[in-house]
């Protein structure tokens, strides 16, 4: 290998497919919904690859360029410029005037370059081009939805609130922003990102030349990520609990209401804000369809499914919006629903003094944080987001399918399967190793051998069909 030449890890080549399959995911979406006879190819050249629009001219059907490369917001742009094909042919009698229009319009050639633009003018035409683009669920961006709000926000306007928005773009007051970051961080990273993107809206190559030269490789990292077992859970929960009534921090309501909030995390592996957003806490949930899901309180409820909205109850949005969550409880600890007290669970009572979506979720966020450091003490555990790794290693000691896992935690197999193990311990590691349930016998050699014994009865028929995670019809028992 070359000096100083980076070596290519299995996971970065992981990290790049998946990104790469969620661009062609989205290229496919964006196929499905150009206008009637018109069409998007992907074509492939030494510079780079592009769009080519795809449409009948005359008497035969030509591809042409759009100008439009193949990323997320080129994709975006060419389904745009799709739906102004598909207009202008209708209105346009001679190919030749279709042309001078094309060449204008489409490949926006004979267009004076302003390149006086201020940067209040580009970061108008990032934000504009941001809200007609796609989330990475296809979904078309909402300008009411407070998570797509926080998005803009954080991941462009903070940046360039700190521009001086009346001169005109130039590399050296985007460096002082820049270089305001500490190099080799994300922030720093994010910040070269956003940069560029005021470079690719205003067609400012140079300028985008001169950012690409910098070296974004992330070096500095947070703090490592914390870990926990089950066991230093229940030891720390015992220690919060047990606070003298003589302390200060003694209110027990309080404790146990945000005790509720992260045993709830170590049994569905929810975020802390999805917590605030179950919807059957104390009552019976009715889906769309007429199903009803018992109130987790129900003393008769024996599958604990939980049901996650798509709002909070103080007044923001989930990250990954409505599902329901099974328990994932390993079976080291069977009874861990009971141990951790989740049927008679209560939320914490907040008495907030902003409507502001991001500042509610920044302030839920910092109490976590808080009641952790404030309680206790002689814990070095504050990341309460590890606790949500810790219910996905549950799962998987119970032996539960990597696609359910993922359905029910709110997120892509993908990740489950390498984000997720990076916070699992030593003692998460032995478990796995020597206690996980596994399926020793397909289920029909299974139930062959329920027949010999004579375990026939509707108890065993039950048992299987709970074992095997299938209907009792499906057990064929007689």
């Amino acid at each position: 290998m070359r000096e100083n030449q980076k070596q290519v890890t299995p996971s970065d080549i992981a990290n790049h497919l998946i990104g790469y399959e969620r661009l062609l995911d989205f290229f496919k979406e964006a196929q499905n919904q150009t206008p009637k006879g018109i069409g998007l190819k992907k074509d492939s050249k030494a510079s780079g690859t592009y769009i080519l629009l795809q449409f009948k001219l005359g008497d035969k059907r030509v591809a042409k360029a759009c100008n439009c490369a193949f990323t997320m917001d080129g994709i975006a742009n060419a389904l745009r410029k799709a739906k102004q094909v598909s207009e202008a042919l209708g209105k346009f009698s001679s190919e030749t005037e279709f042309l001078v229009w094309y060449d204008e319009h489409i490949l926006e050639k004979n267009q004076v370059k302003n390149d006086l633009i201020i940067f209040n003018e580009a970061i108008k035409l990032v934000e504009d081009n941001y809200w007609n683009s796609y989330t990475k669920k296809r979904q078309p961006r909402d300008r009411n939805n407070p998570s797509h709000q926080s998005c803009w926000y954080e991941v462009y306007y903070c940046f360039y609130k700190e521009l001086p928005l009346n001169n005109s773009i130039n590399i050296t007051d985007m460096m002082d922003v820049i270089n305001s970051k500490i190099k080799g961080s994300k922030r720093f990273k994010d910040c070269v990102s956003a940069m560029k993107k005021l470079c690719e809206v205003t067609d400012n190559s140079k300028l985008r030349d001169e950012l690409c030269k910098l070296d974004i490789a992330q070096t500095k990292f947070k703090e490592n990520l914390q870990s926990i077992s089950l066991e230093d859970f229940f030891e720390l929960r015992e220690e919060i609990v047990n606070i003298p009534e003589n302390d200060a921090r003694s209110n027990i309501d309080t404790r146990k209401s945000w005790l509720f909030v992260f045993s709830m995390q170590v049994v569905y592996g929810l975020r802390i804000s999805e917590v605030f957003a179950i919807q059957n806490i104390d009552k019976a949930f009715r889906t769309k369809d007429g199903v009803i899901i018992p109130a987790l309180q129900n003393a008769n409820n024996k599958e604990m499914i939980a049901v996650v909205g798509s709002e909070t109850i103080l007044g923001t949005t989930t990250k990954t919006g409505y599902r329901l969550a099974v328990p994932l409880v390993p079976p080291t600890y069977p009874n861990l629903i009971d141990k951790l007290e989740i049927k008679s669970g209560e939320l914490p009572v907040f008495h907030l003094n902003s409507q502001n979506p991001n500042s509610i979720r920044a302030y839920i966020s910092q109490r976590a944080y808080r009641v952790l450091t404030r309680w206790a003490k002689n814990s070095k555990f504050t990341q309460t987001h590890a606790l949500r790794h810790l219910a996905n290693l549950n799962g998987m000691m119970a032996g539960i399918p990597l696609e359910k896992r993922a359905m029910s935690l709110g997120h892509s197999p993908a990740i489950n399967d390498t984000v997720y193990k990076k916070r699992q311990t030593t003692k998460t590691t032995l478990d796995l190793l020597t206690q996980s349930t596994n399926q020793a016998i397909p289920l029909q050699s299974a139930v062959v051998i329920a027949q010999k014994l004579g375990c026939t009865d509707e108890k065993s028929i039950k048992l299987l069909a709970a074992i095997y995670n299938v209907h009792e019809d499906e057990i064929g028992v007689k």
